[in-house]
């Protein structure tokens, strides 16, 4: 469970989130939504430990997040950045194995793993190739794979569905939905269709001091998101 207690975020100089309280939990897929500038990739970022912004208690399966070294914060949070650029002309059998890193496996099970994931992620045709030759979709694809060989407690997702056709975005939410039956999801969407289809919670950031958490039942309802899109609401 990663379990945050009255948490202020900053970026720079301005706070974007204050007093935020929130537990995520194994056997939930949490949607964070909200408009645009609201804090919910530094939120994500925050969660992963990119960002030291923020005041707070940040536990992390009841470990104190800044106590945790990086191995084992591998180990347990796994992330999708929103947007990465390949850095180098790794071959994508090899970029998605390089997800296994944190647990010091023997390579007959990483490899293993990595046959695996590539067969539930519909991506066998481009085993062989480099990242850098790949389209922005296919990266996205692989970013995705990665992720999840990593088998962490806890997983992170900005903006997943960028760059995916409609059938693939299909395919991979329901993956993601699989995968929160023994883990914790927490994925930052614009997409409230996918939301309300595959979420079982929601956090909506309306403001720096104003959020609804709770069931998507509950949060995604026609007066909430009149609020979500009220263009005089706090920020906007």
């Amino acid at each position: 469970m990663i379990e945050l207690e009255d948490i202020q975020i900053f970026q720079g100089p301005f706070q974007l989130i204050k007093d935020l309280s929130i537990k995520f939990e194994p056997g939930q897929f949490w949607g964070i939504v909200g408009r645009n500038g609201v804090g919910k990739s530094t939120l994500l970022n925050v969660l992963a430990g990119i960002s030291n912004e923020y005041q707070g208690k940040l536990l992390v399966d009841g470990l104190a997040f800044t106590g945790i070294n990086h191995r084992h914060r591998a180990q347990k949070i796994s992330y999708l950045f929103q947007q990465q650029e390949p850095c180098l002309p790794f071959l994508v059998e090899d970029a998605i194995r390089m997800g296994r890193f944190p647990w010091l496996t023997s390579k007959s099970e990483d490899l293993k793993l990595v046959e695996s994931i590539i067969q539930q992620c519909k991506i066998q045709e481009l085993r062989h190739r480099s990242i850098a030759k790949l389209s922005g979709g296919e990266r996205k694809k692989i970013e995705i794979a990665t992720c999840l060989v990593q088998q962490a407690n806890h997983l992170l997702l900005d903006e997943p569905l960028n760059h995916l056709d409609v059938v693939y975005q299909k395919h991979i939410m329901q993956m993601f939905n699989e995968y929160s039956k023994n883990n914790s999801v927490v994925m930052v969407c614009h997409d409230l269709q996918a939301v309300k289809k595959y979420c079982s919670h929601v956090l909506m950031l309306l403001g720096k001091d104003c959020y609804l958490q709770g069931t998507s039942a509950t949060i995604l309802t026609a007066e909430n998101l009149d609020k979500l899109f009220d263009d005089s609401s706090e920020n906007h």
